[in-house]
C-alpha cells in the first residue's frame, strides 16, 4: 500500500485508520465470507453505486486511491479467484468472467466462460470458487419454493451437475480455500435455521451439520478460518441464552467440537489467515479485536454507525493478518475503512 489515504487516530483505542472511500456513494465491504483482494493486495474489491443506481463491484488501485467499476452490465453472484485477478458474476443465466487490472488499464471487458444449466431455475447463496479455481459452486432453486440443491459447474467445460439436493434453501456457499472439494453452505431462512452450519464433499458425500445445535441457539455468519475450521457467532436472544454459550466461536470440521473464543453480544466474525485473531462486532458497530491463544477481547475501533445508517461492519482481516478493511458510515456516508492492527497492550479491555 503506497497511497497516502486520509486517514485518523480512534480516540478510544488510539488505532490508525485509513478511509479507502469516501462519500457520498454507497460503498460497502465484500461479505466476509468471501475474497475481496487480488493477490498481493493490489487492489481491494467492493460494492458501490458510484457509477449509477445499481450496486456493481468496484475495485479501488492501492498504491495510487483509484476506483475503477469492474463490470459492464447487471450482475450478481460476483466472486474474485484468489490466484490472480480474474472476477465471476452472473448476468442473466451467462456466468461471465473479468480481470481486475485489464479494467483498470482498458475498461471493463467481461467475457462469458459457462452458462446455467436449463435445470437451474435460479441460483441462491452466492457463487464460491474451489481452492483449485477450476469448479464454481452455487446454491439453486431446482423447483420454486420446494426442491434446492448445491450445484458445481466446470469453468473448463462449461458443464454442471448437482452435488447433492436439498429440502432446504441454500445460504453461504463457500468452498474451503485451502482443500479441494469442500463446501460449506447454511440452511437459509432469513432469520434462526434450526440446524444453520452444513458441509459437504463435492462429490455429494458426507453431507453433516459442520456444527450441530443443540440447545436452540440462534447460529449465524460463518466462514472458514483456515482448512479444517469454521468461526462464527451465537447471538444470545434472550435472557436465558445470555447463561449460555454464545458470542464468538469455532468447530473443528472433523468433529464439530466448538471452541468459544469470546463471549458478548456478537453478531458479526472473522478470523486471521494466520489463524492468531478473531474480530467481531456488535450492535453498536464496535470492532473487538480477539487473540485465539488466549480468547482475550479488546477493544479496536468504535464509533461506525452514522446517524440515521444501518450500516454493518463485515469486517475482514486483509491477506497479510496486518489489519481489518470494514463498512463505516462514521463520516455521514457510507464508506470502506481499514483499520491497522495496533499493539496488543495498547488497547482498552472491556469494561
Amino acid at each position: 500500500m503506497s497511497w497516502e489515504f486520509a486517514s485518523y487516530r480512534d480516540d478510544v483505542t488510539g488505532a490508525r485508520i485509513q478511509m479507502l472511500t469516501q462519500g457520498p456513494s454507497r460503498d460497502s465491504i465484500v461479505y466476509q465470507t468471501h475474497p475481496m483482494w487480488t493477490p498481493g493486495m493490489d487492489y481491494l474489491m467492493f460494492m458501490s453505486d458510484r457509477t449509477g443506481s445499481a450496486i456493481w463491484p468496484h475495485a479501488v488501485e492501492m498504491k495510487t486511491g483509484t476506483v475503477r467499476c469492474l463490470v459492464d452490465r447487471e450482475c450478481k453472484d460476483y466472486v474474485l479467484a484468489r490466484k490472480d485477478d480474474r472476477l465471476y458474476f452472473l448476468s442473466g443465466r451467462d456466468v461471465m468472467v473479468a480481470a481486475v487490472r485489464e479494467t483498470f488499464r482498458s475498461g471493463p471487458q467481461a467475457k462469458k466462460t459457462a452458462a446455467l444449466p436449463d435445470w437451474i431455475v435460479q441460483t441462491e447463496g452466492g457463487f464460491s470458487l474451489d481452492a483449485k479455481e477450476k469448479v464454481l459452486y452455487a446454491g439453486a432453486v431446482l423447483q420454486k419454493d420446494t426442491k434446492w440443491a448445491l450445484t458445481a459447474l466446470d469453468l473448463a467445460t462449461g458443464q454442471g451437475r448437482r452435488v447433492i439436493e436439498l429440502d432446504f434453501r441454500t445460504g453461504h456457499v463457500q468452498a474451503n480455500r485451502i482443500t479441494s472439494g469442500v463446501i460449506m453452505f447454511c440452511h437459509e431462512t432469513g432469520g434462526d435455521a434450526p440446524q444453520r452450519m452444513w458441509v459437504v464433499n463435492a462429490d455429494g458425500s458426507g453431507l453433516k451439520p459442520f456444527y450441530k445445535e443443540t440447545y436452540g441457539e440462534w447460529v449465524t455468519h460463518e466462514v472458514w478460518w483456515g482448512a479444517d475450521r469454521a468461526i462464527f457467532t451465537v447471538w444470545p436472544y434472550d435472557e436465558e441464552r445470555t447463561r449460555k454459550p454464545h458470542g464468538i466461536i469455532s468447530a473443528d470440521l472433523a468433529t464439530g467440537a466448538p471452541k468459544i473464543h469470546t463471549q458478548y453480544k456478537a453478531w458479526h466474525t472473522h478470523g486471521s489467515p494466520d489463524l492468531r485473531w478473531a474480530v467481531g462486532d456488535d450492535f453498536d458497530r464496535n470492532l473487538w479485536l480477539v487473540k485465539a491463544a488466549t480468547n482475550e477481547r479488546r477493544l479496536l475501533t468504535q464509533g461506525h454507525l452514522g446517524k440515521g445508517f444501518d450500516t454493518h461492519p463485515h469486517a475482514s482481516f486483509t491477506l497479510d493478518n496486518k489489519a481489518v478493511v470494514f463498512s463505516s458510515s462514521k463520516n455521514g456516508s457510507e464508506d470502506i475503512f481499514l483499520v491497522e492492527l495496533p499493539e496488543w497492550e495498547s488497547l482498552p479491555k472491556p469494561a
